[in-house]
């Protein structure tokens, strides 16, 4: 399935409709399922252009997805994705969310972190040491993947993309600026639901580690002539299993040192 220009934005527009009247997306055939990943991102880009200078959203940020060989194996991806987050997708922990039923799928307890220097895109390749060094800070969060699509694990990455990676809601945690003692990548990381412990994980779940995987992000944006700017924030995927997300639940991340990030979920 390949789109031209107007069929682009006509699409941008779909993904932003159901996202704003809460109508699930229809199971697609197999011949008419969309898979072109560049033309995914540009139904993404044409939806950030929307919310931006249509509905008033600032972008604050990116997220990574399938940030692991697991991960990418169950999307059907051969490498991770990105999506935007923005001002009106995005909380302070703790935070009080509506149900989202229907909208609301999982849990994912991740590390993430804050640009403190605009990256030159004609620098690229970045690595990981590189991004260190103009990292302002790392906190911890909670991203709730969010999508109509239906199911929203089986439509393929392109679809997934196009409807700015299945972001649903981005929940982070307070920055640390010296994490010099703080093991990013061994440490443990936990997810409560309502009080019992579902999983747990480690950074190096995530490949790379946060500024591996952020590393990634800045080569994939630099190759589409975009760049990561200071004060954007960078969340870098799930350490732990994704966990259900269902109406009505406290859920709570604990990194130990790095600090916790807590969401509540209004019953539906």
């Amino acid at each position: 399935m390949s789109l031209d220009e107007t069929g682009i934005e006509e699409r941008a527009r779909e993904m932003l409709d159901h996202r704003a009247r809460g109508i699930a997306h229809p199971p697609q055939p197999e011949g008419a399922r969309f898979e072109d990943i560049e033309t995914a991102y540009l139904i993404q880009y044409a939806g950030d252009r929307i919310l931006r200078e249509e509905k008033g959203y600032e972008r604050i940020g990116y997220k990574i997805a399938a940030p692991n060989a697991g991960a990418r194996q169950t999307l059907g991806v051969a490498e991770p994705f990105f999506g935007r987050i923005y001002d009106k997708t995005a909380s302070a922990s703790p935070a009080e969310l509506p149900s989202g039923t229907g909208f609301f799928h999982v849990y994912e307890p991740e590390i993430a972190l804050q640009i403190g220097k605009d990256l030159d895109p004609g620098q690229a390749p970045f690595d990981a040491a590189e991004i260190e060094i103009n990292t302002r800070a790392v906190l911890p969060a909670i991203e709730i993947i969010g999508t109509y699509f239906s199911p929203w694990n089986g439509v393929g990455g392109a679809n997934l993309i196009s409807d700015n990676a299945a972001l649903g809601h981005w929940v982070f945690g307070a920055p640390v600026d010296d994490w010099s003692g703080i093991d990013l990548m061994e440490g443990a990381a936990s997810i409560t639901i309502n009080g019992e412990e579902q999983a747990r994980g480690k950074g190096a779940n995530v490949d790379g580690g946060v500024f591996g995987a952020t590393a990634w992000l800045a080569n994939a944006l630099a190759r589409r002539g975009l760049t990561l700017k200071a004060g954007d924030y960078v969340t870098t995927g799930s350490v732990t299993p994704p966990q259900p997300a269902n109406p009505g639940e406290h859920v709570i991340a604990d990194f130990g040192a790095l600090g916790r990030v807590e969401v509540r979920v209004a019953a539906g």
